[in-house]
């Protein structure tokens, strides 16, 4: 992989993070990084869980611990939601970075 396509992906990750729970879903970390996937990309599971825990230690996000799916699991997977803090930073930052994300579109369509 590319270092500018190695970027452009802790990026894109990050930013897919927040507009999926900026929809209102609870999701698992899996869950996300197989909507990452989806894209044609593999993002590595540290990425995303990094991403998680500084959106968490930021108060935009919180997990919770659901149940275990099988009597063997020993513990549930966290599914996340975004917090009221997280919904307004997301807000703004929308507000602010709406220019620079539709230039970039544009001209990634030359």
């Amino acid at each position: 992989m590319s270092e500018i396509t190695n970027h452009v992906l802790k990026s894109f990750s990050f930013l897919t993070i927040l507009i999926e729970l900026s929809k209102g879903k609870k999701m698992t970390g899996y869950k996300i990084m197989k909507h990452i996937n989806s894209f044609g990309f593999k993002t590595k599971v540290g990425t995303v869980y990094g991403q998680l825990g500084i959106l968490s230690e930021w108060g935009f996000i919180r997990g919770e611990e659901q149940p275990a799916k099988s009597r063997y699991a020993r513990r549930g997977a966290f599914a996340y939601e975004m917090t009221g803090k997280g919904v307004e930073a997301f807000r703004e930052f929308k507000k602010k970075w709406k220019k620079p994300l539709e230039y970039a579109y544009k001209n990634l369509h030359m």
